[in-house]
């Protein structure tokens, strides 16, 4: 059974940055899962700040946006490093 790994995407409602960081989320998902045989849950959570944060099972990761999405990327598997023990 695959360890399953909530990551959160705080902003507001309805915001253009929340969409794009959720969406990219999104396309590398089976890439993130496959790489650390986890499952990986992506869900959307309201805020109130302007750009958003992203938290992996309650630890924040980053806030704001990448410049692309290969970025979020290396943020996201230097976190899972440290978070899994895989590194």
């Amino acid at each position: 059974m695959r360890r399953k790994v909530i990551v959160t995407v705080e902003g507001p409602k309805g915001n253009y940055w929340r969409f794009t960081i959720s969406w990219w989320l999104r396309e590398i998902k089976e890439i993130i899962e496959r790489e650390y045989n986890i499952e990986l849950i992506i869900e959307e959570v309201d805020g109130k700040d302007e750009f958003p944060t992203v938290y992996v099972d309650g630890e924040p990761v980053m806030t704001g946006v990448p410049g692309e999405e290969g970025y979020l990327i290396e943020v996201l598997k230097v976190f899972l490093n440290r978070y899994l023990g895989s590194g």
